[in-house]
């Protein structure tokens, strides 16, 4: 085997590790939906314990789409400027904290408890806003082109996979524990999720293996964009 071919054979072998990478993806999407979907879970159980009337409810529930509309361009930016391993990272933990402080609102009385629920799913909102841009960033470094419609596919139907998996376990646990228990397991075990992210994930640039891996990624990427532009014009 010539030097080119087995260098060849060794960027290939390297892109492996981009399998890991959707791998966490999908791991990190399925939390980030099923963390949004505690109060819809918790939330009867939850009105009835504190007291709140569908109005309040209407209200919270806003909460999460307006701060994520807002976070979107915000998150954006902040991907792009600090990096997505760091800025993701920063995102599950903090809307894992405030999904897990939600479990809390019951200390409060009155109005105050809809200031403070509206207050932490408006923070979880603006938390989860990187996500979807730094799924599709972390793509785009670790994949070449001919393959990003499937990992964009894998990390997409965790959204489905969060309600297969996580909404019976948040029913049971809001039946036989309480609602604010709903609240501590998601908000937990996102946290925990944020550290072994900080652990499997990194930047593309980070090493000099991890550089060729790159480069050998936006090759095959770039051939294959080759490819389907002469396809095109023939």
């Amino acid at each position: 085997m010539s030097s080119l071919s087995q260098a060849a054979s060794s960027v290939e072998k390297r892109t492996n590790a981009r399998y890991w990478i959707v791998v966490m993806l999908f791991i990190v999407t399925s939390f980030n939906y099923g963390d949004r979907a505690t109060l819809s879970i918790a939330g009867s159980e939850m009105a009835k314990d504190i007291g709140l009337d569908p109005v309040g409810m209407g209200y919270v529930f806003s909460a999460f789409s307006w701060a994520y509309v807002i976070g979107q361009i915000p998150g954006g930016w902040l991907l792009d400027r600090f990096g997505s391993k760091r800025v993701y990272f920063w995102s599950i933990f903090i809307w894992s904290m405030f999904t897990l402080l939600q479990g809390f609102v019951d200390i409060f009385s009155g109005f105050g408890i809809i200031v403070a629920l509206f207050t932490l799913r408006f923070l979880v909102g603006l938390a989860e806003a990187p996500s979807f841009p730094g799924n599709s960033r972390i793509v785009a470094a670790w994949f070449p082109a001919q393959e990003r419609g499937t990992a964009v596919s894998i990390f997409n139907s965790a959204q489905y996979f969060a309600t297969v998996i996580f909404a019976p376990i948040m029913g049971w646990l809001t039946h036989e524990v309480g609602w604010s228990h709903v609240f501590f397991f998601m908000g937990g075990l996102g946290i925990v999720i944020s550290f072994i992210w900080l652990k499997v994930i990194h930047e593309p640039n980070q090493t000099s293996g991890r550089k060729s891996e790159r480069a050998g990624v936006h090759r095959r990427g770039w051939r294959a964009d080759q490819y389907g532009s002469a396809k095109h014009q023939s």
